[in-house]
């Protein structure tokens, strides 16, 4: 027997059903981005493997666990991107958008990869789309992506379901010294500890050890030192207006200063959408002033946010979220025998032409194989076609719903289809194809 064989491991195929959620999403997504006069990037989707440790740090848990990377032939060492700010930083410095009105405004829907972490991750390939606004330090842009963001899970109808949380990392001199205070609170606590949270603890990664899930961490967690106490008044002040710009937004919100991010390189303030019955994150962001000197370019801000689509996908599904489907069927043309078909052949595409989502002339021409076909396809009207009605110059138009039928002119067909589904949207080339994948 042949090998029988399936999808990698961590990676599923997007199958017509969910190829309606994924046309609908993105259709939600560019309105809103174009909307708020942002314009499309794809980056490459792998880049030098010492671009993501820069950008994100070594010792950050996606470098050391969750990334995919390959030599090639020449000896070179890249890896699949794991995210994709990475990559429209180093785009925005190496085509100098500098050069260009400040901020630059960019939004991407783009797959990602990464090694998938049992209990943390369950795909190595999935989809995410996202913003970025890069060139300035300005409260008001990161209010504005939180709204943004915010108003598309509202398009989306999940926004009810999730809930929103705030908080700030400060600049690097503030994380600095709230970093060495951490320090100096947890030694000595290590039995208070899970074996995984021990292992942040000697990999000096303290901040990571404030997003706990077991209640003795929860207590040390609420009694370890808060970031507000280190934030430089710069600093505070950048945070109050964020929210102060929040508020005349009239979002709903929570700080929540034991928000992180497993990524070196943010900033000032960071954010998640949550889902409020598990805390799921559903879509998350941040400021990342520094990333852009740190990557080579002048020093200039960035701020920005990302959402996996498939996870945005399954909460709609759990939610029991429906989207139009519009790859529906409206009609089958039935034809039998060799000269019904090739009469039958032309009037399928005139009314694939005209507009219809039609099949037909396919297969197997008995006409109980073809009535099945047509039940199966689910369309509301079948056309019937065989040698007498070919002499005659009709077609027989069957009501699936109802059963019934009648005869009518094959040179009238297109205009009674028009009557029984309402004539089909003119496509306009020059238009209507642009914007569109």
């Amino acid at each position: 027997m042949p090998k029988f064989y399936k999808a990698p491991r961590g990676t599923v195929d997007v199958l017509p059903d969910d190829h309606d959620f994924f046309t609908f999403l993105k259709k939600v997504i560019r309105h809103r981005f174009r909307q708020s006069g942002f314009r499309r990037i794809s980056p490459v989707s792998f880049e030098e493997t010492a671009l993501f440790e820069r950008s994100m740090g070594k010792q950050s848990e996606i470098i050391e666990k969750e990334l995919l990377s390959f030599e090639d032939r020449t000896g070179g060492h890249f890896s699949l991107r794991p995210e994709v700010t990475t990559g429209i930083v180093r785009s925005f410095v190496e085509h100098q958008m500098q050069n260009a009105p400040l901020p630059v405004e960019l939004y991407y829907i783009e797959q990602c990869y990464r090694f998938e972490r049992l209990g943390v991750r369950k795909q190595r390939q999935f989809w995410q789309f996202g913003a970025e606004v890069v060139g300035e330090t300005d409260a008001s842009i990161d209010a504005q992506l939180i709204y943004l963001a915010h108003r598309i899970l509202s398009d989306l109808k999940v926004r009810d379901v999730c809930e929103l949380k705030i908080s700030t990392r400060g600049t690097e001199s503030d994380r600095k010294k709230f970093v060495e205070a951490l320090a100096n609170f947890y030694a000595g606590k290590e039995y208070s500890l899970t074996p995984e949270s021990r292992e942040k603890l000697e990999q000096k990664k303290y901040l990571e050890l404030l997003e706990t899930k077991s209640d003795d961490e929860k207590i040390l967690a609420e009694m370890a030192p808060k970031m507000t106490d280190f934030l430089a008044p710069v600093s505070k002040q950048f945070f109050e207006t964020t929210l102060e710009y929040l508020d005349s937004f009239g979002i709903d919100y929570t700080v929540d200063f034991s928000l992180t991010r497993p990524i070196d390189y943010y900033s000032h303030t960071v954010f998640e959408f949550r889902e409020k019955v598990n805390n799921n994150k559903i879509l998350v962001g941040g400021r990342y002033d520094g990333l852009i000197e740190k990557m080579g370019g002048p020093d200039l801000g960035g701020s920005g946010f990302s959402a996996g689509i498939e996870r945005v996908i399954d909460l709609m599904k759990r939610h029991g979220l429906d989207v139009p489907h519009k790859d529906d069927l409206q009609i089958f043309l039935a034809a039998t025998g060799p000269v019904a078909k090739k009469h039958a052949l032309p009037i399928l595409v005139q009314l694939r032409e005209h507009g219809f989502h039609a099949v037909g002339v396919l297969g197997k021409t008995a006409m109980s194989d073809q009535l099945k076909r047509a039940t199966e396809f689910g369309v509301p009207y079948t056309l019937l076609m065989g040698d007498l009605e070919v002499k005659k110059g009709q077609i027989i138009i069957r009501d699936m719903e109802s059963g019934k039928q009648e005869w009518f002119p094959v040179d009238k067909i297109i205009e009674k289809m028009d009557e029984l589904l309402g004539a089909p949207a003119v496509l306009d080339t020059t238009t209507d194809f642009l914007g569109h994948e």
